[in-house]
């Protein structure tokens, strides 16, 4: 069975209001973020639903890589240092990917034989594992009750003939799984999400209006004239100031601004622990 986190202090109570979803999805970017936007080209064709995932896509991976977070759940396997610091701390360390969705296994890896491959020592017992999520802060607490079958000192330290040393390189080996379940991505995260895909799509649609570049038309037929005239130019498109500020939800329109949706999420992510030297 796969270790789960605590999240303490967050309650949901409220049913008549929602702070997690699904990731967004094209039916509902195209209601939310792009309504009554028509992105077509001149033989009437839509803009197909597989393009505005892949635009949902982008904006995901885009906003894993700003944040420094997994959002669509990923599997990872990890290497951890030994350092007799941490392990006098409960074990604790960090890992290097959040927000963590579970644990599955820490395992107690040595380099035995010639080849230098890696051997499994132990496998940690589940019920030492205590895990933070948000942070990705893992602590162990040994017990004998459910580790009999290791090697424990007097004190409840395991392996007392490894664990004696200051520092053993990639003694751990974690597998877990980093990401938001489903149905539990934050709303603010899918907001970014909705705004990021939302951007991409507009730049096409406002190409479409009359074509890349074009401000204006006219036709004359018989005395007959119809002009037409948009607000793009050579460098803008006929939705360039809904992307403006699509853009300022998403990164302020200024340095700095904690308004900034992109910046709330920074904030809340990267409190990482501080270490005093």
């Amino acid at each position: 069975m796969p270790v789960f986190g605590s999240n303490n202090g967050v309650f949901s109570t409220n049913l008549n209001r929602t702070r997690v979803s699904d990731i967004i999805t094209v039916q509902e970017l195209k209601q939310s973020y792009l309504f009554g936007v028509p992105i077509v080209d001149g033989r009437n064709i839509e803009l197909s639903d597989e393009v505005f995932q892949l635009y949902i896509d982008n904006a995901i991976s885009d906003l894993e890589h700003k944040l420094d977070i997994f959002i669509t759940p990923t599997q990872i396997e990890e290497d951890r240092d030994y350092s007799f610091n941490q392990y006098a701390d409960w074990g604790s360390f960090y890992l290097d990917n959040i927000p963590v969705l579970q644990i599955d296994s820490i395992e107690v890896i040595a380099y035995k034989d010639e080849l230098g491959a890696p051997q499994i020592v132990q496998t940690i017992p589940n019920s030492w594992i205590r895990l933070s999520p948000h942070d990705g802060v893992v602590r162990l607490s040994p017990n004998t009750r459910s580790a009999s079958h290791l090697q424990i000192n007097s004190v409840n330290g395991f392996f007392p003939q490894i664990f004696k040393l200051k520092h053993v390189p990639h003694l751990w080996k974690l597998k877990y799984v980093a990401g938001f379940a489903h149905g539990k991505v934050p709303v603010l995260v899918n907001q970014a999400i909705g705004l990021l895909a939302a951007i991409q799509a507009l730049i096409v649609a406002g190409n479409l209006v009359l074509g890349a570049g074009i401000a204006s038309q006219a036709l004359s037929l018989d005395g007959l004239s119809q002009s037409i005239t948009t607000t793009a130019s050579a460098e803008n498109s006929s939705y360039s100031a809904t992307i403006k500020e699509y853009q300022n939800l998403l990164f302020g329109s200024r340095m700095n601004d904690d308004t900034a949706i992109i910046n709330k999420l920074a904030a809340y992510y990267n409190r990482r622990g501080v270490s005093v030297i």
